[in-house]
């Protein structure tokens, strides 16, 4: 694992499934590594909002997913932006709201443009804050097929066509 790799997490809990089944994906959760040399990846999450942990700590199978060689970002701004968000809330609302959308999408109704008003601009919820570390902080869109994509789900993250599978099902067994 590399500064800047994408950890998409394959939660077992039943927010996850939820999560995974309204988003079409494998995936309920992201973080990003922003220290190789200390294990160390910043995320929201529900209790604790933005935060860093110990990769080596993390229970919960993820896959490693790295932007391609052929794109260019600042990967040291990524990483500040991420740093600058420390101790931020979790948007409840925003990704109540995105899963309102999700599952109303499934059933036929796409409403994702009307999710804008629901976001709050200090709180994040983890896909978001990827998606904005990446954009405002290194200057790529990592969904650019997207088209609202600061309410971005781990599976729209999964299917980008600029990031790659690095390595798939980790766990803090694997090392």
């Amino acid at each position: 694992m590399r500064a800047g790799d994408i950890l998409l997490f394959k939660g077992e809990d039943g927010i996850s499934k939820i999560i995974a089944w309204g988003t079409g994906s494998e995936y309920s959760h992201v973080a990003i590594c922003v220290s190789d040399g200390m294990n160390l990846a910043i995320e929201a999450i529900t209790r604790g909002g933005v935060r860093a942990r110990d990769v080596r700590n993390i229970k919960s199978a993820y896959d490693i997913y790295r932007v391609k060689e052929s794109y260019v970002y600042d990967l040291d701004r990524t990483i500040s932006y991420l740093v600058g968000r420390l101790n931020l809330k979790y948007d409840y609302l925003g990704v109540t709201f995105l899963g309102i959308l999700k599952l109303l999408s499934k059933i036929g109704i796409p409403l994702k443009d009307a999710a804008n008003k629901w976001q709050k601009k200090r709180d994040y919820f983890c896909s978001e804050l990827c998606y904005e570390a990446f954009h405002k902080g290194g200057g790529l869109d990592i969904v650019p097929d997207v088209p609202e994509a600061d309410i971005t789900s781990p599976a729209d993250i999964s299917r980008s066509a600029i990031l790659e599978l690095i390595n798939e099902t980790r766990t803090d067994k694997d090392g």
